[in-house]
């Protein structure tokens, strides 16, 4: 545990640490100790490198092999019907 606390850390991990620092802080100087309660959960999520920022729990791509043809590769000729009057 104190590697994933201490590695791979990134820009928006630094930042997600910084916003969870600033709404722990503020909260605390406005009496408002229940948004404190929420910036500590942002802080411990960004140190314990968990949460979803940045897409990092996004499904993995399809593979390319999918029996299913691509809509955007496939052409199609498209006919008009004249709808009369």
């Amino acid at each position: 545990m104190w590697y994933k606390v201490t590695h791979n850390w990134n820009f928006m991990r630094i930042i997600r640490l910084g916003l969870g620092l600033m709404v722990t802080i503020q909260s605390i100087q406005y009496g408002e100790y229940w948004f404190a309660l929420v910036g500590v959960l942002l802080s411990g999520l960004a140190v314990m490198d968990m949460g979803c920022a940045s897409g990092a729990c996004s499904a993995p791509p399809r593979s390319s092999a999918s029996k299913e043809p691509n809509v955007l590769s496939t052409q199609k000729e498209i006919t008009y019907e004249e709808v009369g009057n």
